[in-house]
């Protein structure tokens, strides 16, 4: 990792060492487990790459890097000072997940595969300070409230839109249908709007789902919902940008929305 100026000089340089990695869902077999499936040992990876979800998010002095074992997805994220670039501390290696920025200086790394489906909140210390059995597409909204679309990789759908709440339990609230599910955007009032199964979905802060369009159309959809000016909302699908003109009112301000920190992350206020 390393920050440059403007102009281009190096402020600081910050070697990144993944070091071996394991986790329990993980399972081998071979002539070193007597052909038996069993869990597999720590291992030192081969190829090393960036994490493929919100690799790189910055909020107030602090960094958040994520890096992987590119061949197996387990990986661990590295939070760094922003001045210096030293390394305020490190997470456990655990499968990649969704991630996003929970205020200032915290963040929501999340985890899913090998059995692993959580959320965990990190704060400026690089201490893990909550964790939730779930894991998706989180917002924050103004007050530091968590919710967003589960992401769970299994067909009939389980996953519904969660609430996490303060004591590390999870709200209910719509069902999600279908698989493929957009990031979803959060006007100023904490009504979220995301495309789900064919339909663009929008959840209030009483978490009541409000089905705004819908149409038979099965193509994938992993990309994001932006809530423009005047309630428009724009989603990719495929080859086609579909606009909807809706009732939301303006994107919400707060920590999820990163401003200069949008590093494929965060949506950006200008």
């Amino acid at each position: 990792m390393a920050r440059y100026t403007r102009e281009g000089e190096c402020l600081w340089s910050t070697p990144i060492a993944l070091g071996a990695v394991s986790f329990p869902g993980v399972v081998e077999m071979g002539h070193r487990t007597g052909w038996e499936i069993r869990p597999r040992r720590p291992w030192v990876p081969e190829e090393i790459g960036i994490d493929h979800w919100e690799p790189l998010l910055v909020s107030a002095d602090r960094i958040a890097a994520s890096f992987t074992d590119t061949r197996g997805g387990i990986g661990r994220t590295f939070f760094l000072d922003l001045d210096s670039g030293e390394t305020v501390s490190v997470t456990a290696p655990a499968p990649a997940g969704r991630k996003a920025i929970a205020g200032p200086g915290q963040f929501l790394i999340g985890s899913q595969g090998y059995g692993a489906f959580t959320t965990g909140h990190f704060g400026r210390d690089g201490v893990e300070t909550a964790r939730w059995a779930s894991h998706g597409a989180m917002l924050v909204d103004k007050n530091g409230s968590v919710s967003g679309p589960e992401l769970e990789n299994s067909l009939p759908s389980r996953s519904r839109f969660r609430r996490l709440a303060s004591d590390n339990t999870l709200v209910d609230g719509l069902a999600l249908t279908g698989y493929y599910t957009s990031y979803p955007a959060m006007d100023r009032e904490g009504t979220a709007v995301f495309w789900r199964d064919g339909k663009l979905l929008a959840v209030d802060t009483d978490l009541a789902g409000h089905e705004l369009f819908a149409m038979d159309d099965s193509r994938a959809v992993i990309g994001r919902a932006l809530l423009l000016s005047e309630g428009s909302v724009v989603v990719s699908l495929d080859n086609e940008f579909l606009v909807f003109r809706t009732p939301l009112g303006p994107l919400a301000e707060g920590p999820w929305p990163c401003g200069e920190a949008n590093l494929r992350g965060n949506p950006l206020l200008s």
